[in-house]
């Protein structure tokens, strides 16, 4: 067993093991005919907190506060773990009142952006990985124009070179609001290679209507389509990388501040405050 698998195996039972715990004594107090909802709802509010000081812990990397992997895996576990200490403190029930539905609503939607979050922060760098050069997301921008002035100083040069334009007409019509233009929305939320395998079945197409001059530029043209969409799709991947961190920061505060609202009148219905 690697290491890594069996610090995740360790991790797992740590995190079963204290709900285990949890619910027992939740069903020991319902057992004396007590309430277990404050005890559960104190739990559920520590890890909520245990869950946001990761992000102050992430401000402060120089802090004597143990390392960023061990504050990361017990995020990772912290919040798997809520999910059962949610069932424990409110099972399968629709929430009462408006307070009670927001904080559900809140935590829910928290929850699912960082499941979806660790699958993504799992699987997207072995994908931008695999495309061969990595590009920071501050420098696509100027990639991308620098592939769009090969593209057309290649065009240029083969009208010059060649004295034909049939490889210049296609790049007008086909190729110059590509390499030219952002992709939209769509391509950023869902990347698709069918544009790219488009245009490069009409370039090959068009290559046998060109002179010898004219397909030694199309062969520079075939790289730099690859590379732009490749460019493109790792653009996808790191947006939506740090599209949900946004979120998923996002909600977490909104979470925090009801949960401690929820707790604050918790504690007038159960005796007032100390």
């Amino acid at each position: 067993m690697t290491t890594f698998a069996r610090r995740r195996w360790i991790g797992a039972a740590v995190t079963l093991t204290a709900l285990a715990g949890v619910w027992l004594w939740a069903e020991r107090l319902e057992n004396r005919l007590e309430s277990s909802s404050y005890f559960t709802g104190w739990m559920l509010l520590t890890a909520i907190i245990a869950l946001a000081a990761f992000q102050v812990r992430k401000k402060l990397p120089a802090a004597p506060l143990g390392t960023s992997a061990v504050w990361l895996q017990a995020h990772i576990y912290i919040g798997l773990g809520s999910a059962g200490l949610y069932a424990i403190h409110a099972p399968w029930r629709w929430p009462n009142g408006v307070l009670e539905t927001i904080l559900s609503l809140l935590y829910i939607a928290t929850f699912l952006s960082g499941v979806i979050g660790l699958y993504w922060t799992r699987s997207l760098p072995r994908r931008l990985s695999r495309l061969g050069q990595e590009v920071i997301y501050e420098r696509i921008g100027a990639e991308r124009h620098r592939i769009q002035e090969r593209a057309q100083n290649a065009i240029l040069a083969a009208v010059r070179t060649a004295g034909a334009t049939t490889l210049g007409d296609f790049y007008n019509a086909r190729l110059h609001d590509y390499f030219s233009t952002r992709r939209g929305w769509r391509f950023r939320i869902w990347p698709s290679s069918e544009l790219r395998k488009s245009l490069l079945a009409e370039l090959t197409d068009a290559t046998r209507y060109l002179s010898d001059e004219e397909r030694k530029t199309a062969e520079q043209l075939f790289a730099l389509l690859r590379q732009r969409d490749d460019l493109d799709y790792s653009e996808s991947l790191q947006w939506r990388l740090r599209a949900w961190l946004f979120v998923h920061i996002a909600l977490t505060y909104p979470l925090l501040l009801v949960a401690g609202l929820h707790a604050w009148t918790a504690h007038l219905f159960y005796g007032g405050l100390p």
